[in-house]
């Protein structure tokens, strides 16, 4: 143990027996992001402890903290209940067979959410309408584009011919993964954009435009149908939910899966601690045109629209979970000079504890905060006074 006290209040540091750094003593390594109390592999890729969010194993398929990573814990419950009390009034209005309210909030239902979210975290104040613009309108104007288009080649059929298959069931879901991508691909090369947070949050951003685009574009002649239809009510929100909510997580998660392992490869500041050859850039980008291949297949071949929904929402956990291995991954790679900084209060568990790249009291990744309480209590993980290990 050794006591530090120049230019910072009193440190009590230890030895990490992960990165061999001073850090201040805790449950978890200021500067590489271990768990602290035992040596070993498994405490160095800590699954148990989501780096965006510590209270949440890595291995589970959790939508709102996968896709909001900058989301505080205290505001997870908010967002998670006005997207399933979205879903229920998706639900209520399938079943009043008002379809073209139905088709709308499903549509806009993890958009707006997103949007929200942007703006709650304030993840982009200096150049909000140049990330908007470029992700979401972006993808938005693309979807719309890919809509027009395909629905004139889209062939319903319960005999699915081989042809049918291979264009709707791969070329189709190709086409849209690579517009997904078009978007975030514009802001690659700024400097100001260079954490793998911003290329998950560039990634699902566009895929979601895209994604409420194409369902608002391609449903148009039942957004101007008669206000109330007839048909059965439960096929209907179960293809809304199908496209909507699972869809768009797949694609959402398929997209930031790539976007993020593009922006790690680019920041320049990957440690090389943990690398692995499964969680590499090709292989990645065959997983996620494989998942949405595989889907797009499903989708032609299985006639019961229950079984389709099934798929997609296996297809969903498949993505978000490997969206959360690769950010988790790369949160515990990144990183700059190790320093310890001035305290202040950490954004997920608001102890009081020195800046550094990770809470030393819960391991939160301090990338993953809101960008103001990183303002708040400096940028990096940095400091001018800092106490070098």
């Amino acid at each position: 143990m050794t006591q530090v006290t120049s230019g910072l209040p009193e440190l009590t540091l230890e030895t990490c027996h992960h990165c061999g750094e001073l850090v201040p003593v805790g449950a978890f390594c200021g500067n590489c992001g271990a768990h602290l109390a035992e040596p070993g592999a498994g405490a160095r890729r800590r699954l148990h402890a989501y780096a965006a969010a510590p209270h949440e194993p890595v291995l589970r398929p959790l939508l709102i903290s996968t896709l909001f990573p900058h989301l505080p814990h205290r505001h997870t419950h908010l967002f998670r209940d006005m997207l399933l009390g979205g879903i229920v009034l998706v639900a209520i209005l399938c079943a009043v067979r008002v379809f073209a309210a139905a088709t709308v909030a499903a549509a806009v239902l993890l958009p707006i959410l997103y949007l929200l979210y942007l703006f709650e975290v304030e993840v982009y104040e200096r150049e909000p309408l140049l990330v908007v613009l470029t992700t979401f309108v972006a993808g938005a104007a693309l979807g719309v584009g890919f809509a027009l288009v395909t629905q004139h080649f889209a062939v319903a059929t319960l005999h699915p011919r081989p042809d049918t298959v291979l264009v709707q069931g791969v070329l189709f879901p190709v086409i849209a993964q690579l517009l997904m991508l078009a978007g975030p691909l514009l802001l690659l090369g700024r400097p100001r954009f260079d954490e793998t947070l911003d290329g998950l949050t560039f990634g699902a951003a566009s895929a979601l435009g895209f994604t409420m685009a194409a369902i608002v574009a391609g449903s148009w002649h039942t957004l101007t149908a008669p206000l109330v239809g007839s048909g059965v009510a439960i096929d209907d929100a179960l293809r809304l939910l199908q496209r909507a909510v699972f869809g768009a997580a797949v694609n959402a998660g398929s997209t930031a899966v790539i976007t993020s392992a593009l922006w790690l490869r680019r920041s320049g500041r990957r440690r090389g601690w943990h690398g692995a050859i499964w969680r590499e850039l090709p292989v990645l980008v065959g997983l996620a045109f494989a998942v949405q291949i595989l889907l797009g297949i499903l989708s032609q071949v299985i006639t019961d629209q229950l079984g389709v929904v099934v798929a997609w929402g296996i297809g969903a956990g498949v993505m978000l979970v490997a969206l959360r291995v690769v950010v988790h991954h790369a949160l515990l790679d990144e990183g700059a000079e190790h320093e310890i900084g001035q305290p202040s209060a950490c954004a997920e568990c608001h102890r009081l504890v020195p800046t550094m790249l990770f809470c030393p009291a819960c391991g939160a990744a301090r990338s993953a905060a809101p960008k103001r309480a990183l303002i708040a209590g400096g940028t990096s993980a940095t400091s001018p006074s800092g106490a070098t290990g």
